[in-house]
């Protein structure tokens, strides 16, 4: 390896260590800084808490509310096919269909 090679590695390893130092600083700063300022590393969190519920966790489905839903939907897709099913045909027929 010739002297020229050796400088070239060396300054290739400098330029990759001075990258992967500055990634991981802002890895630090970026990442764990802002959750070690608030108290997310602490101890005291750890504790476990009660909860206080007032209601259930998931509210029951209307099924009457739901089936009128889907009717009105329907009711909607049948009229826009109505509507739109003249030039449906026309555009078919000049197709060739």
């Amino acid at each position: 390896m010739s002297p020229a090679d050796a400088k070239v590695n060396a300054t290739i390893r400098t330029v990759t260590g001075s990258f992967l130092a500055g990634d991981a600083a802002m890895v630090m700063l970026g990442l764990v800084a802002p959750v070690a300022v608030k108290g997310g590393l602490s101890i005291r969190d750890a504790w476990a808490s009660t909860a206080e519920h007032n209601g259930p966790a998931v509210e029951p489905i209307n099924v009457a509310q739901v089936r009128a839903q889907i009717a009105e939907a329907e009711r909607s897709m049948a009229a826009a096919r109505q509507s739109s099913q003249a030039s449906i045909d026309r555009l078919d027929r000049l197709a060739g269909r």
